[in-house]
């Protein structure tokens, strides 16, 4: 069978201020423009109706170098060529969906095109939710899989805090500066310690509050208690110490004056917060407005300077040991299952603590109190 290769055109050029592959999670956030050439310009007839487009485009930087078919990536997995996103490859083409912000003329504005400056354009399609989102879906159901925290590392990577954001409002059920401190702080640790984590106890977090700040870390980092990997020390400090099972820890903490920063600035929440929530005073709109407030300023403290938000110290610190494995007791009186780290023996039978009537340790909004 003869094979005919495929000859391509280029119609158009990208104009970016990224000149090289060093800013590869920036370029995904920023603005470029494609510029058609003039004899494709018809072939832009009401693209403006597309919110989004699908460009494909040649790695021309890439010409030249020699691609693996299997190599290491950038998390240090090693992948076939054609399981990664690399730029060094056989036919050297990329594709990247973006949003089109505006067409001037044969100029196409858009948003998220990880494609440098130069960069020769082979073909535009629209993106049409009918023909492209049920295969995404399917497609990315499959990756996450096995791939479970891939869209909360893709933001980790990109330092987006507002999409980190508004992955931890989906555990959090609400916005609020706690929350954020706690997006930022476990954002800045996972990128200072240049780690991810797979929930198997190699990373850890060690958090001084119960409060909101601590879901921020949780969802960022997923250190969490279910997977043993959060550890929390009640001394009531919005601060979270992290580490790769070292003896040395990043710890972070809250400076201060943050909240009197925060109540100076916006004192209509700061009244409403003690309506709503010190006292349970507040009405039906008193409680909208509060939440409507709250949601703003928790975007709003993203844009803090980190600087200005966390005192950052390298700490020494005793490592715990990994989490023990225990066996599954069955209590003698109620029937139920049992950690054996959790039963009390009496007379050769085995109950569980509530069964037996004794003293247990309970952790709620006070923090943790024992419970005759």
């Amino acid at each position: 069978m003869v094979i005919k290769m495929v000859e391509l055109q280029t119609i158009g050029i990208v104009k970016s201020k990224f000149t090289d592959r060093k800013h590869n999670e920036e370029i995904h956030k920023s603005e470029s423009t494609i510029i058609i050439n003039p004899e494709y310009e018809e072939g832009l007839y009401r693209i403006d109706e597309s919110e989004y487009l699908q460009i494909l485009f040649n790695f021309h930087l890439s010409e030249g170098e020699v691609y693996n078919l299997k190599g290491p990536i950038w998390d240090g997995q090693v992948k076939g060529v054609f399981a990664s996103r690399s730029p060094i490859r056989p036919s050297g083409i990329g594709v990247t969906t973006v949003k089109l912000l505006e067409r001037n003329g044969r100029e196409l504005r858009v948003k998220g095109l990880d494609a440098l400056n130069g960069t020769p354009v082979i073909d535009i399609k629209p993106y049409s939710p009918a023909l492209d989102e049920a295969e995404q879906k399917r497609v990315t159901e499959e990756y996450i899989k096995t791939n479970p925290r891939s869209e909360i590392n893709v933001l980790n990577r990109q330092e987006n805090l507002n999409g980190l954001l508004l992955k931890a409002g989906e555990l959090h059920g609400h916005y609020c500066p706690s929350l954020s401190f706690g997006v930022i702080a476990g954002n800045y640790c996972l990128r200072e310690l240049g780690t991810q984590t797979e929930g198997m106890e190699e990373l850890l977090a060690i958090v001084e509050t119960n409060n909101c700040f601590t879901d921020g870390i949780q969802v960022v980092t997923g250190c969490s208690f279910g997977n043993n990997s959060l550890i929390y020390r009640d001394y009531g400090k919005t601060a979270v110490t992290m580490t790769r099972r070292q003896e040395e820890g990043l710890r972070l903490s809250l400076k201060p004056d943050v909240w009197e920063y925060l109540d100076n600035k916006y004192p209509e929440s700061n009244e409403l917060f003690d309506k709503v929530v010190v006292n349970r005073k507040g009405n039906d709109e008193d409680s909208r407005r509060f939440m409507e407030l709250y949601r703003q300023i928790s975007f709003e403290v993203l844009e803090i300077d980190f600087d200005a938000l966390f005192k950052v110290e390298k700490v020494q610190l005793t490592v715990p040991a990994y989490a023990p494995i225990f066996d599954n007791i069955i209590c003698s009186k109620c029937g139920e299952s049992i950690m054996a780290s959790r039963v009390i023996e009496k007379d050769d039978k085995k109950f569980c603590i509530p069964c037996f009537g004794s003293k247990y340790f309970e952790l709620d909004g006070k923090g943790i109190t024992a419970i005759e």
